[in-house]
């Protein structure tokens, strides 16, 4: 039986299995440091529309050492105000990433962060997203945040069916072609962290 994710030890080697709708297997554990490289591989098998999707911009001719800068600048987490959890899978004998979700604490708000989400092309469409952001979501929960902003493009109807699928409730305002959501992170019940 695999270790339980923990919210507050975020170098725990802990892996909670995850199973995709069309049956493929994946763990998910918290960002470390190391994982600077992973990250880097997961970005350059992300098609250009994901790309542009989670990072507002088009970077199908971005320098390789900026990738490279900002994959390590990623991979550290400060643990008192960042949260990262990855998707993983093993391919071809190595570790691969096939998703991240992510927040950050937004300016001295301890309750309020800003998350985001990235599912590499290959597994997007197979409830992983779901999956993954609910985890980040009991994560943040344990750790005191009450909501979390996304911010979307407003046709990215992937993400905002993901924010329906939650079930929590959230408000949403719109501006110049995107969509900021407001999650409110309900905690009538403690977080179930699943082995």
């Amino acid at each position: 039986m695999p270790e339980r994710l923990s919210a507050d030890q975020p170098d725990l080697q802990a892996h909670i299995p995850l199973q995709v709708r069309d049956g493929r297997d994946v763990q998910v554990r918290h960002m470390r440091r190391e994982d600077a490289e992973l990250l880097e591989r997961m970005f350059y098998r992300l098609s250009s529309e994901t790309r542009w999707r989670r990072f507002f911009m088009p970077l199908d001719n971005i320098d390789a050492d900026q990738v490279r800068r900002e994959t390590v600048r990623l991979a550290t987490i400060h643990p008192d105000r960042e949260m990262a959890l990855l998707a993983t899978t093993q391919e071809d004998g190595c570790e691969e990433i096939v998703a991240v979700a992510r927040y950050g604490r937004v300016g001295d708000n301890h309750e309020c962060a800003e998350a985001s989400i990235v599912v590499r092309d290959d597994y997007q469409s197979a409830g992983l997203g779901s999956q993954l952001f609910d985890l980040l979501v009991q994560v943040g929960l344990a750790r005191g945040v009450h909501h979390v902003i996304l911010l979307t493009h407003a046709d990215n109807t992937g993400m905002i069916g993901l924010i329906h699928h939650l079930g929590l409730p959230y408000t949403g305002k719109y501006a110049s072609g995107l969509y900021e959501i407001d999650v409110q992170l309900t905690d009538n019940e403690p977080p179930i962290f699943p082995y």
